[in-house]
C-alpha cells in the first residue's frame, strides 16, 4: 500500500506540475476573462486548469459565491478561444480518481451569437449550460453513517421538499444528463475494478498506520516534492516545449520501436542458445590463459621464422604463379590422362606391355635343349690372356661351350677391328674372341632362324648346319613347348 500511496502522490504532483507549466506558458500570451456559473464549485480553487477540447487554454483565477448561492468561477482564457458563444457550455471534471478537478469548456458553435459582458462581469456561461460530475468521494460518502441517515431523511422528506419545484427539478435533471452519463461510465469502471478497490479500501487503515509511524519520512517526501515543484516551475518553458515535441518524437520512434520489438521476439531463440553455450564459453575463457602462456614462445619464434620466410615466399611468388597457371591450363589434360591411366590399369596394359618385353627378350636370347640364356657374356680373367679384345684368334681363349673351339667364320677376322666385340650365339670362333664368354652349342643356336609364334627370325644369315643338325627337330619341339607354356 505504500507503493499505491506513493504512486497516487506522484500522479497528483505530476498533474500539478503539468498544470503549472502549461498555465505559465498560456499566461505568456494575450488573455481574456470568462466566467461560468455552477451549482457547486466541487473543490475548484484558484490556480487550477481551464481546458478546451482537452488542451489547457487558461487557469481559474477565483471562485466566488453569487447572490443566488451559486458558484461563479472566474477564469483567464487565451484570447485565441474568444469569444465564447451563447451556446457555450462548461463542466467540472477530475484529472483522475484521486486527483484535483478542472473546468472543461466548449466555446460554442460558430453561427451562435457571442456572449456579452453585463452587470460589471465579463462574458459568463450561465448555470443552464454548466454541469458538474459525481465524484468518487461522493459515492463513498453515501455509505457513511451520517450520510446514510441524512439520505434517509432526504428521501422521506423528498415529497415536501420538491413540492412546487417541479420545473426546477426538471431543469436540474436536464443539466445532470452529461454528469449522469459520465457517472454511469465511472460506475462501470468501478464495477470492473471492484476487487482492487476493495483491497485498496481495506488497506487504508494499514497505510494510515504506517504513515503515522513515519511522519518524518512523509514530511521529507513532501518537502522534496515541493522542491521538485519549484524547480520544475522555474523550467516551465523548456518543459512545455519538450511536452509539445513529445508527440512528434513518439510518432517518429514508433517504427523503430516496432522493429526493435520484432528483433527482440526473433532474437529470443538465439539468446536462449547463447545462454546454453555460456558454460562452454566460460571453459574456453578459462583455458585460454594457459594456452596463451604456452603459445607465447612459439609466437615469438614464429615472428623470426616469418621474417626469414617472407623473402623466400616473395621470391617464390612468380614460380607459384607459373605453377598455378600450369596447373590450371593442364587440368583438362591431367583429368584425361588420369582417365587413360585408370583405363589402362583396368585393361591390364602394364602386364601386357611387360609381357611384350619378356617375349622379345625370350625370342632374341640364345637357348639350348634345357632353357634360354640372356645374351650377355662375363669376361673372366685367364692369366690375363682373355680379357682384352683381339683381331685374331688366341689359343686357349674361346667363347664356345664344351670342347675344342669351332672353326672361325670365313672372313671373320678380315672385317674385325681392334675394338670388335665377340660373337654371341653364332657357331665358329669369333675373330675377336680371346675371352671365355660362353655361347650356345651350334646344335641349338643354328635353329635361331626358325620362325615360331614367339620367336623373331635373326637378321644375320645362319651358317651351315653342324654335325648335330640331326637333333634339330627335338630341340625345336622343346623350344616350342617352352614358349607356349
Amino acid at each position: 500500500m505504500r507503493r499505491l500511496l506513493a504512486i497516487a502522490v506522484l500522479l497528483a504532483t505530476a498533474g500539478a506540475l503539468f498544470a503549472l507549466v502549461v498555465g505559465s506558458s498560456a499566461q505568456g500570451s494575450s488573455t481574456s476573462q470568462i466566467d461560468a456559473i455552477f451549482d457547486d464549485a466541487k473543490g475548484l480553487v484558484g490556480g487550477q486548469v481551464l481546458k478546451i477540447a482537452g488542451a489547457q487554454a487558461g487557469t481559474i483565477d477565483n471562485v466566488v459565491l453569487t447572490k443566488g448561492y451559486k458558484a461563479r468561477i472566474e477564469m483567464t482564457v487565451d484570447s485565441r478561444f474568444m469569444p465564447f458563444k451563447q451556446d457555450a457550455n462548461c463542466t467540472i471534471l477530475a484529472e483522475g480518481l484521486i486527483s484535483e478537478n478542472y473546468v472543461e469548456c466548449d466555446p460554442g458553435s460558430a453561427d451562435s451569437p457571442p456572449l456579452r459582458s453585463s452587470g460589471g462581469f465579463p462574458p459568463t456561461v450561465p448555470v443552464s449550460n454548466t454541469t458538474e460530475p459525481v465524484s468518487l468521494l461522493d459515492l463513498f460518502d453515501i455509505f457513511n453513517l451520517p450520510t446514510r441517515e441524512r439520505f434517509t431523511v432526504l428521501v422521506n422528506e423528498l415529497g415536501i421538499g420538491t413540492a412546487g419545484e417541479g420545473q426546477n427539478i426538471n431543469n436540474i435533471i436536464l443539466r445532470a444528463n452529461p454528469a449522469l452519463a459520465l457517472a454511469r461510465q465511472v460506475i462501470g469502471i468501478l464495477n470492473r475494478q471492484r476487487a482492487q478497490l476493495a483491497t485498496a479500501v481495506d488497506a487504508t487503515s494499514t497505510v494510515a498506520a504506517n504513515l503515522s509511524h513515519n511522519t518524518a519520512g512523509l514530511q521529507g517526501f513532501l518537502d522534496n516534492a515541493a522542491t521538485l515543484t519549484e524547480t520544475t516551475a522555474a523550467h516551465h518553458s523548456n518543459l512545455a516545449l519538450t511536452i509539445n515535441r513529445l508527440p512528434g518524437l513518439l510518432a517518429v520512434a514508433q517504427p523503430s520501436l516496432e522493429e526493435l520489438n520484432t528483433v527482440a521476439v526473433d532474437g529470443t531463440p538465439l539468446v536462449q542458445q547463447i545462454h546454453a553455450s555460456v558454460p562452454a564459453l566460460n571453459r574456453v575463457a578459462t583455458d585460454l590463459g594457459p594456452f596463451v602462456t604456452a603459445a607465447k614462445p612459439g609466437l615469438a619464434k614464429l615472428g623470426a621464422t616469418l621474417a626469414k620466410a617472407i623473402p623466400a615466399i616473395r621470391d617464390a611468388t612468380p614460380l607459384i604463379k607459373v605453377v598455378r597457371n600450369y596447373a590450371r591450363n593442364s587440368l583438362p589434360s591431367t583429368k584425361l590422362t588420369g582417365e587413360l591411366f585408370t583405363n589402362l590399369q583396368q585393361k591390364g596394359f602394364v602386364e601386357n606391355f611387360l609381357s611384350i618385353f619378356y617375349y622379345l627378350a625370350a625370342s632374341m636370347s640364345r637357348f639350348d635343349a634345357t632353357s634360354h640364356m640372356l645374351g650377355f657374356a662375363l669376361l673372366a680373367p685367364n692369366n690375363g690372356m682373355c680379357t682384352s679384345y683381339a683381331t685374331t684368334p688366341v689359343t686357349g681363349c674361346s667363347s664356345n661351350f664344351g670342347g675344342a673351339p669351332a672353326p672361325s667364320i670365313a672372313g671373320g677376322s678380315a672385317g674385325a677391328g681392334a675394338n670388335a666385340r665377340p660373337s654371341s650365339g653364332r657357331t665358329g670362333t669369333p675373330s675377336t674372341a680371346r675371352g671365355t664368354a660362353p655361347s650356345a652349342p651350334s646344335s641349338s643356336t643354328t635353329q635361331k632362324t626358325v620362325a615360331t609364334p614367339q620367336n623373331v627370325p635373326s637378321s644375320t644369315p645362319s651358317p651351315a648346319p653342324s654335325s648335330s643338325a640331326g637333333q634339330s627337330p627335338t630341340t625345336l619341339q622343346s623350344l616350342l613347348n617352352y614358349l607356349i607354356r
